[in-house]
């Protein structure tokens, strides 16, 4: 039996590399989509969906558009009910994450966010930049 990879990713990351096709957090996307399954709740699902269509990303990418990077995201990801409660993150808003990658026994959280990544590791999840990940992976 192979070893499925996990991987949870935060909404800081999915929106960079949602609106800047050549960035960093989205050749770290690109290569967890090759090498890893992604994992989702329904809590980091919305948050998603609902941050990535607020007027201000209009700037950047059309609303069709980002509304298609959602529906892409939702099909290739595998949402998890979350099983644990933390509240370890300084940002109460990140726990999800944390308690998503503890349910999904996820291997490891890309973050661009210095709440989380500065946590690396949390209870044996690796927890990583975009630019580390895409770098050592």
């Amino acid at each position: 039996m192979n070893y499925v990879k996990r991987v949870v990713i935060d909404t800081g990351t999915l929106i960079s590399a949602a609106i800047r096709v050549r960035s960093i957090p989205s050749l770290a996307y690109q290569k967890a989509l090759q090498d890893y399954e992604i994992c989702v709740s329904e809590k980091t699902f919305f948050e998603l969906a609902t941050v990535l269509m607020r007027e201000k990303f209009d700037k950047y990418l059309n609303r069709e558009e980002r509304a298609c990077f959602i529906t892409d995201y939702k099909n290739i990801s595998v949402v998890y009910d979350v099983t644990y409660t933390v509240k370890d993150c300084r940002d109460p808003n990140d726990n999800m994450f944390l308690e998503l990658a503890l349910s999904a026994k996820a291997d490891l959280i890309i973050s661009s966010d210095p709440d989380l990544y500065t946590m690396n590791p949390y209870q044996n999840i690796a927890i990583v930049q975009p630019s580390v990940f895409y770098k050592d992976n």
